[in-house]
This record gives C-alpha cells, sequence and structure tokens, in this order.
C-alpha cells in the first residue's frame, strides 16, 4: 500500500525549467515596457523498476532516506522530492520499506532512491 502510494506521489512530480532572456532598453528608444514571458517545461523522468529494464537504463547511484521514529510518510516523501530537485537525475525510481518499530505504535522508513542513465 505505501509502495503505491510512493507509486503514485512521485508521477506527481514535476521539474519546472524556465528559459529566460536579459533585454537591455536604452532610455529614449521605441521599447515599451512588456511582462515577461518565457517557457515552462514539465518534466516527468519517474520510472518503475520495470520501465528502467525495458528501456535499458543504466543504474548510476543509490541514495538511502531513513525516518526518524514517528516520521510519517508524507515527510519521507517530501525529503525524496527534495533529493530529486537538488540530484536532478536523469531518471529515479524509488522503492519503501517499513519496520514495526516495537510497542511504539510508529513505523520507521526506508526508501531507496535508484538513479538511472
Amino acid at each position: 500500500m505505501e509502495q503505491q502510494k510512493v507509486d503514485n506521489d512521485m508521477l506527481q512530480l514535476a521539474d519546472v525549467q524556465q528559459e529566460a532572456a536579459l533585454f537591455m532598453v536604452e532610455e529614449n528608444s521605441d521599447y515599451v515596457e512588456i511582462d515577461y514571458i518565457g517557457q515552462w517545461v514539465d518534466v516527468n523522468n519517474y520510472v518503475t523498476h520495470k520501465e528502467a529494464k525495458e528501456r535499458q537504463l543504466q543504474k548510476t547511484t543509490k541514495k538511502y532516506i531513513y525516518s526518524q521514529t514517528g516520521e510519517t510518510l508524507e515527510s519521507i516523501e517530501q525529503r525524496i522530492a527534495e533529493h530529486i530537485q537538488v540530484d536532478q537525475p536523469r531518471y529515479f525510481s524509488v522503492d519503501v520499506y517499513r519496520n514495526y518499530h516495537g510497542d511504539s505504535g510508529d513505523f520507521n522508513y526506508l526508501a531507496r532512491i535508484i538513479e538511472y542513465i
């Protein structure tokens, strides 16, 4: 159940890239002020293990994110998203594991991020 939730949430990630231009305008020219117009591109590079194999992607690195006792699955997902935004892998997959933490009623989570080229 948790793996399916993470899979769905990772598919929602989008890396937004902005293309910009710089204009220098001289005083007393015929230029008029305009609002910035750019191009926004959504990129989703999350793949399942099966898709990675079908595309013959090569594994480059693995990263493990461990939860603290009582940390929620949502906070682990946030940390995964932050890692992806920083590393910006070409493609990635995520495996999530959980372990019941003693008598606390809480789970400990482990997320494995595999990056591909």
